[in-house]
């Protein structure tokens, strides 16, 4: 009806009622449903109990969380694994609704609204200095994993980097040239720049923090170029060695 009266083709779902909703719900998710969630950002679907004929606000656990998404319109069950336990196979049906959710995973990490957005962004456009700053800020949210090894940063890129499948192939965790490595942006398109992001963490203190953060990122870098990470990646790469002690980092950046 709103698209019929302004003829305008917008999304104007998400500022129902279910948007609000799913905020104060988010506020009430415990440990096991946030990583869920992280899997779901990741992954796209997610393999998990869904209630959806019980209101969440009347019994709080994560199978009714999860049908209030479901019942809202923000995942799509796309297979029934058990139908008698209710598990279901649920995904982010198209590219509006995938919008949303890095808007709504902004909402529950804190985080202001477009900051996932200017990491994606100023990565793609290759530029150093605000992708340094936005990713920092990121690292600010106080209890976001409690950031306590590497697969915490990992994880959490591999998030952000949601929104890029169309023009990237997220290629994470597998074995590349000599190695096995963190994370990859591969360019769909040949014309345009990949990226390969090698994530190293810092457990002890260190009396000059910057430097060891500084050092680890180099060897970061070192690792990309001796494991060949970018094998199989054609036109532009650039490599991204970034070394982390709790929120701290150090983010060296290479063209290949």
């Amino acid at each position: 009806l709103n698209y019929v009266d302004t003829k305008e083709l917008t999304s104007y779902w998400v500022n129902t009622s279910a948007n609000s909703m799913i905020k104060t719900a988010l506020k009430q998710a415990n440990y096991t449903f946030k990583n869920q969630y992280d899997k779901l950002i990741k992954d796209g679907k997610l393999d998990t109990y869904v209630s959806m004929q019980t209101s969440f606000f009347e019994e709080a656990d994560n199978s009714t969380l999860w049908g209030l998404f479901v019942n809202a319109g923000y995942l799509t069950v796309t297979k029934e694994i058990d139908l008698l336990k209710g598990k279901y196979c649920i995904e982010i049906p198209n590219k509006e609704v995938k919008q949303e959710f890095i808007k709504l995973t902004e909402y529950q990490l804190g985080l202001s609204s477009g900051t996932l957005d200017t990491v994606t962004e100023s990565l793609t456009k290759e530029d150093q200095e605000t992708f340094l700053e936005s990713y920092q800020e990121i690292l600010m949210v106080p209890s976001y994993h409690d950031l306590q090894k590497e697969n915490s940063y990992h994880m959490m890129m591999l998030g952000v980097c949601l929104c890029l499948n169309k023009d990237y192939e997220i290629i994470s965790n597998r074995e590349v040239g000599k190695g096995r490595d963190d994370l990859i942006l591969k360019a769909k398109d040949e014309k345009k720049t990949s990226f390969v992001l090698e994530f190293k963490y810092l457990k002890e203190d260190k009396k000059d923090l910057e430097k060891a953060l500084d050092e680890l990122s180099n060897k970061a870098i070192q690792q990309i170029k001796d494991n060949k990470y970018d094998y199989g990646l054609k036109g532009k790469v650039i490599y991204i060695g970034l070394a982390h002690h709790g929120k701290d980092v150090s983010i060296k950046w290479v063209e290949s």
